[in-house]
């Protein structure tokens, strides 16, 4: 017997033992079709035919073909190569459908296109792009088979299980099989291996994406897609919008009375606040709730066009490292006259879509949004118990500091402790006895406003003494300290079926560079988008409230011959101290008050129209607007150069192909690469006219 054992030469040649080696003479490819008169047309037409219907994959319709013009079915004669372009771009039209769809399908994502708010057949688009994938995969079958012709022809050997790869594309497991990786072992250059496996490689994994690739690309998405875009004046000064200094002198003395109605009086809706509180304390069952009215986080305003939203949040600082005030509250709302212009916007894009030919029309929902150059109130409220004793007591007044102010921008010196356990700082301009003489009956809740000055109270708007009702010679207060500021809000309004026809306004921090979330203690909370305050990062604009526009918050209310502040500490929380009720309370009064600076500020300018002969009047231009080719409002430059200007964009709802996401640039470069081979394959076949179908089996 003889030796068993064999070297690593031996191994080596064992695997390449079955290798096939060809030949790179010309001999060995099939010629041309002769043409006439040599050979009929018809024999010529015949064999572009069975090409063709092979490339296919089609072989029954050949012998059926055959048995129609009387040439028997027994199978022709296969050839290992034939050089005719004509038959090789036949044979390249197993191509034409799988790439076309691909091309089609990253064209219109690239460029996108909206359907509508509803897709029907998704189970047949589904199915289609089965059938796409099944179709890209026998592609590429045919691109990897005329590489490896290539390869022969060229005179370099090839083991089995690679000539056999082609069969194999859509085993994943192929790629770690011996079949592939014995490649490394055979005699051919290195250089040529390297590409071979890369082909072979790049095949197989194009083989196993092609299909989730095209279904991505092929299944419509249901998002929000953008559907114009312009920009908007009101005849209002920055400056008066949002106003770094209150006093006064800005509101009508009318507002010394509680209104009926929501006006530009700071008090106005004052009941909202109420109905929060009724809500937080359980009267109001969140069954019987609108979906815009109460909610636990928020309640509803009115504008002269526009529902707002209230928003108010407690417990907003737990780090107990520091004794802040852990029941202080902050709130904001929407501006109601933005609120009120975005609405008018919003109405007008609705008639423009209505009456045109766009597919706009058919959506889920229509959002107009404001998403730079707007600002909308924060407010803050801290208050502390303390104790008058009597007019005699002459311990120094202090106000609690805003919570989760940076202390950096307080004096150490400023900071005392008192008896409000949190941090505080003494007010140098106001005595207990002062504050004993604020007018109104003793057994109700009465309210004095204080002016804080900016040295030491960096960052605060003003200051309120809460007096409790007592019967006593001692006078239980509520120092409060109240931080306000305007700060960059984005702005949406939804004009959803849902809403019943109501144009809302919702609203979230504007932060593209990211500033607030870094802020370890807020980031969670800064994360909702939703509601923040923090010093001096937040709100971006301070604000300064004197006394005389403070007491605009709290008018008397005739039909109750009481004042706002008593009548909402009547409605205070349940089983909660005092101080709880009111940070709500100051809060949300301010943050609805500031809301109102600029109310009767309308939408300006003239509005570009087009003749409509359905309804025989000039419409908007649907066609200008929702391209987004320009302004939709016309205003004189000289007369508006200081009026606020806002760009509204706007959006719908519903399935539209597209490009937003990572997804589809993911997988669009899939396609691309399909295609990028598909190109490279019928340009060998152009060039070199060399084809064959006998590689179609392995019989």
């Amino acid at each position: 017997m003889g030796d068993t054992k064999f070297d690593e030469k031996a191994r080596i040649e064992e695997v390449e033992i079955a290798s096939i080696q060809w030949t790179s003479s010309w001999d060995s490819i099939d010629k041309p079709l002769p043409s006439a008169p040599r050979a009929t047309r018809l024999q010529t037409c015949l064999a572009y035919a069975t090409g063709a219907l092979r490339s296919l994959g089609l072989n029954l319709f050949v012998y059926v073909l055959q048995h129609y013009l009387g040439l028997g079915l027994d199978e022709i004669p296969k050839k290992a190569f034939q050089r005719d372009r004509v038959m090789a771009v036949l044979r390249s039209m197993v191509h034409l459908l799988p790439f076309v769809v691909a091309l089609g399908e990253v064209a219109i994502n690239w460029r996108g296109y909206y359907i509508g708010a509803n897709i029907d057949g998704l189970s047949y688009l589904q199915f289609t792009a089965k059938l796409h994938e099944m179709a890209m995969q026998s592609s590429l079958a045919v691109i990897v088979f005329a590489y490896l012709r290539h390869v022969l022809f060229r005179g370099d050997a090839l083991p089995i299980g690679a000539m056999l790869s082609g069969l194999q594309l859509t085993q994943v497991s192929y790629l770690w099989s011996m079949e592939l990786w014995g490649i490394t072992l055979s005699n051919i250059p290195v250089r040529r291996k390297i590409t071979v496996m890369t082909v072979i490689i790049v095949t197989v994994m194009l083989a196993s994406t092609v299909g989730p690739s095209s279904a991505i690309l092929m299944i419509p998405n249901l998002n929000y897609w953008p559907a114009g875009s312009t920009h908007i004046w009101m005849n209002v000064t920055a400056k008066d919008l949002w106003p770094s200094k209150l006093d006064g002198s800005m509101i009508p003395t009318y507002c010394s009375q509680a209104p009926n109605v929501s006006n530009i009086c700071p008090s106005s809706e004052w009941q909202s606040i109420s109905d929060y509180l009724s809500l937080a304390n359980g009267i109001l069952p969140l069954a019987f709730l609108g979906p815009f009215s109460v909610s636990p986080y928020s309640v509803q305003l009115t504008g002269q066009g526009s529902l707002r939203q209230l928003v108010i949040q407690r417990h907003i600082y737990d780090n107990q490292s520091v004794p802040y005030d852990r029941a202080a509250a902050q709130a904001t709302t929407q501006q109601g006259a933005v609120a009120d212009a975005l609405s008018a916007t919003s109405s007008l894009w609705d008639t423009a879509v209505q009456y045109s030919n766009s597919p706009f029309f058919d959506q889920r929902d229509a959002v107009q949004s404001i998403l730079a150059d707007n600002y909308q109130p924060y407010t803050l409220a801290s208050c502390g118990a303390d104790i008058i004793q009597d007019m005699a007591d002459d311990r120094p007044v202090a106000f609690p500091i805003p919570p989760g102010s940076s202390l950096d921008m307080l004096g150490e010196t400023d900071i005392t402790d008192t008896a409000l356990q949190m941090l505080a700082i003494v007010h140098p301009g106001i005595s207990r006895s002062e504050i004993l003489e604020t007018s109104g009956s003793k057994s109700d809740y009465r309210v004095k406003w204080v002016d804080l000055p900016e040295d030491p109270f960096k960052g605060s708007a003003i200051g309120a003494i809460i007096l409790q009702p007592t019967t006593n010679a001692s006078q239980g207060i509520l120092l409060c300290n109240i931080a306000a500021g305007w700060g960059t809000s984005s702005m949406n309004m939804s004009s959803s079926p849902a809403a019943s026809g109501t144009d809302w306004a919702s609203s979230s921090i504007y932060d593209p560079a990211g500033t607030l979330t870094q802020a370890s203690d807020y980031s969670q909370r800064v994360a909702e988008s939703v509601l923040t305050f923090k010093l001096p990062m937040f709100p971006q604009q301070p604000v300064n409230i004197s006394e005389s526009w403070a007491a605009y918050l709290n008018p008397q209310i005739p039909a109750l011959n009481t004042t706002v502040i008593n009548a909402l500490m009547a409605r205070k929380m349940a089983r909660k101290p005092d101080t709880t009720s009111a940070n709500i309370i100051l809060a949300g009064l301010v943050a609805n008050g500031l809301s109102r600076t600029g109310f009767n500020s309308q939408l300006q300018g003239d509005l570009r129209t087009v003749f409509n002969p359905k309804v025989n009047a000039s419409l908007p231009d649907a066609d200008y607007w929702l391209a987004s080719k320009g302004d939709m409002f016309h205003v004189d430059p000289s007369t508006s150069k200081d009026w606020v200007k806002l760009r509204v964009d706007s959006s719908v709802e519903g399935y539209a192909f597209s490009f937003d996401g990572f997804a589809p640039k993911l997988t669009a470069a899939v396609l691309l690469l399909y295609c990028t081979l598909v190109v490279a394959h019928l340009i060998y076949a152009i060039v070199s006219g060399i084809s064959s179908t006998s590689w179609d089996s392995i019989t």
